[in-house]
């Protein structure tokens, strides 16, 4: 809610005022992220423990000599799923959730965690120790609680954010062009856990008496008077960091208050509103650009491509002999072609492929792509192409380390899609390339597959990999690699 044209003793009314209506700057309860996502966690260690005891007290029922074992599964699955839930970022709180997404998530994790406490207990073989049906009946009624119970968690913080009674009441340091940056931001950001407490400023002859309509309503005098007699949670400096006597003076006169005291960004940071700080060397810094797929993800996308490429090649073997046989009685030439592609950071990769065209028609350039009925085309290569069988020896390069399973997929270095090079039609063509290419990707998935003979399907390709970069997981690449499947055996845009 804004305060419309009010004077500062108008605003200080209002403010005053114990039994103003929620979304004025009343006393109210503290939004404290770490509290509220630990109170879903309680929740959720609750819903696991009461559903598997209640359970197990139904089916099969107080047994002497089997409580423990029942006792110590539901404590492990209670740790467990809390440490997975943790790690899997289902505690951030969003202020504006989209439920859908965050029900699928919560559904896939909670199952795959559940299946790998059961996957442990048969190797320890210890599965002969509980019911089956107290197992899958435990699994279902606590998923199911949990997504509701979550959902209403959100639904009430939605609540009472929005009507003002979860709130943090922010005071704002800068009147000028740094301070009325930072409140056009925070009212474009619309976040309803914050409050605009009030404006104030030292130099009252060089400022404005309102901000967007916040009136400047004090110095810092005044400012240090209202955190004592009412509740600020948050003190912000906006302030140009030229300005750093200034601002050091103000940040050391305000450390007597007990509310964080935290300095915005100069002009620039305005530009990356979404982006986190980290420190380099001590010094605070504004992380724009973050290298995707980084650290341990980047160490369980490893293990993933070459566990699954291994485990493919090995099982499918004699199909890539009969493959391999098939195309040299089908035409003379080689097995395998290949050509030269853009892999990860732009850099040049061999990848490899069954060769699908005549030997002597072959376009190691890509300059020239196939096309609906390519003469080109072997009567083999064609079945290959339809499938998409003629990417399997690409696991070699997953072996190899020059692509994954999963990712965008990789483009011959002189494609052109209506006549102009793909780097040329998209301004963000390279940013796929900061990750590596994979065999199959979240375009394909969903449709973009095939020839780009147009400006507008590279677009589409380009949007859909760069969706996939930002939001990669391992969750999300096996949701790729099972979507994978049912496109084999459809033939539009594979030719």
């Amino acid at each position: 809610m804004t305060i419309k044209r009010l004077s500062a003793e108008s605003f200080r009314e209002i403010y005053n005022d114990s039994d103003a209506k929620p979304g004025f700057l009343a006393d109210r309860i503290t939004f404290s992220k770490p509290i509220i996502s630990g109170l879903i966690a309680l929740s959720d260690a609750l819903v696991i423990f009461i559903t598997g005891l209640c359970l197990y007290l139904i089916y099969p029922g107080w047994v002497e000599g089997l409580t423990s074992n029942y006792m110590g599964a539901i404590f492990l699955n209670v740790c467990f799923t809390l440490l997975v839930f943790y790690f899997a970022r289902l505690y951030e709180i969003n202020p504006r959730p989209q439920h859908k997404p965050l029900i699928r998530k919560l559904i896939g994790v909670y199952s795959i965690s559940f299946l790998i406490l059961i996957a442990v207990t048969f190797a320890l073989k210890n599965a002969h120790d509980y019911s089956r049906v107290w197992t899958l009946t435990w699994y279902l009624s606590s998923l199911v609680l949990i997504t509701q119970e979550r959902f209403l968690y959100h639904l009430f913080i939605a609540r009472l954010s929005g009507n003002g009674r979860l709130t943090r009441n922010v005071a704002i340091i800068g009147a000028q062009e740094q301070g009325t940056r930072l409140v056009e931001a925070l009212r474009l950001n619309n976040d309803p856990w914050l409050r605009i407490a009030g404006i104030f400023d030292e130099r009252s002859d060089r400022i404005p008496t309102a901000i967007s309509e916040y009136p400047v309503i004090g110095n810092l005098d005044s400012l240090i008077q209202d955190v004592r007699e009412r509740r600020i949670d948050d003190v912000l400096v906006a302030l140009p960091w030229v300005a750093e006597r200034r601002t050091l003076e103000i940040i050391e006169k305000l450390k007597v208050l007990p509310v964080p005291v935290k300095l915005c960004p100069d002009m620039i940071g305005f530009n990356f509103p979404y982006h986190t700080f980290s420190h380099y060397g001590g010094i605070p810094v504004l992380n724009v650009c973050d290298k995707p797929i980084d650290g341990w993800d980047s160490v369980l996308k490893s293990i993933e491509d070459r566990t699954i490429a291994l485990l493919f090649l090995l099982a499918t073997l004699p199909l890539l002999l009969v493959i391999a046989v098939l195309i040299k009685l089908d035409s003379p030439g080689p097995v395998f072609f290949r050509q030269m592609r853009y892999g990860f950071n732009n850099q040049p990769i061999n990848v490899l492929k069954f060769r699908s065209l005549r030997a002597e028609k072959q376009d190691e350039a890509a300059e020239s792509l196939v096309t609906k009925d390519d003469p080109r085309v072997t009567r083999v290569g064609a079945f290959l192409r339809r499938t998409s069988l003629d990417e399997l020896p690409q696991m070699l390069n997953v072996l190899k380390g020059d692509m994954s399973i999963v990712g965008p997929r990789p483009h011959a270095m002189l494609a052109k899609a209506g006549g102009r090079y793909y780097e040329n039609v998209v301004a963000q063509y390279a940013a796929r390339h900061n990750v590596k290419p994979g065999i199959t990707g979240w375009a394909q998935v969903n449709g973009w597959r095939g020839e780009t003979d147009t400006e507008d399907k590279i677009l589409k390709r380009v949007e859909y990999d760069l969706y996939y970069i930002e939001n990669w997981s391992i969750l999300f690449d096996l949701r790729i690699i099972l979507q994978t499947i049912p496109t084999l055996f459809r033939q539009e845009n594979a030719y």
